[in-house]
């Protein structure tokens, strides 16, 4: 696996104070290594599903202004198995119809204290017309916190 398949950016529900079922799979099977940002823009999207649900989803921005604010993990041992996981809550595993609505990328990461990084990251791929934007770029959980 290439040294940016060992970095997973996240910036949503995957987050330590979300407090999601994955988010803690994924802190058994990596470390984090900081804060960072990507040049993307962070949208709140409707679940089409679910009325009640709402979640985080990043589109990537040529704009520098543009930054979505999140974690950064190294994956231990082999993330094969975590990625599958992932992937599947993502809704772009093989076996999803596509046009998938998030894909996992590998984009440049602002790390927090200066360095730049290739990690993976999930981004939104579907329209955002009707999608809330989070001008600070910034995901809480409960939807209340968004900056």
């Amino acid at each position: 696996m290439s040294p940016a398949g060992r970095y997973l950016f996240v910036y949503g529900t995957l987050l330590a104070n979300a407090n999601h079922a994955l988010g803690a799979l994924l802190r058994r099977h990596a470390t984090a290594t900081g804060a960072g940002s990507i040049r993307a823009r962070l949208y709140i999207i409707a679940d089409p599903d679910d009325a009640t649900n709402a979640y985080p989803g990043a589109v990537p921005s040529g704009d520098r202004e543009d930054r979505v604010h999140g974690e950064i993990y190294a994956l231990t041992g082999d993330p094969a198995r975590l990625l599958a996981t992932l992937d599947e809550f993502e809704h772009c595993s093989p076996g999803r119809p596509e046009p998938y609505e998030f894909l996992r990328r590998i984009v440049p990461v602002d790390a927090d204290g200066g360095a730049v990084i290739k990690a993976m990251t999930y981004l939104y791929t579907w329209d955002v017309s009707r999608a809330r934007h989070v001008p600070g770029g910034r995901y809480a959980e409960d939807g209340s916190k968004v900056t």
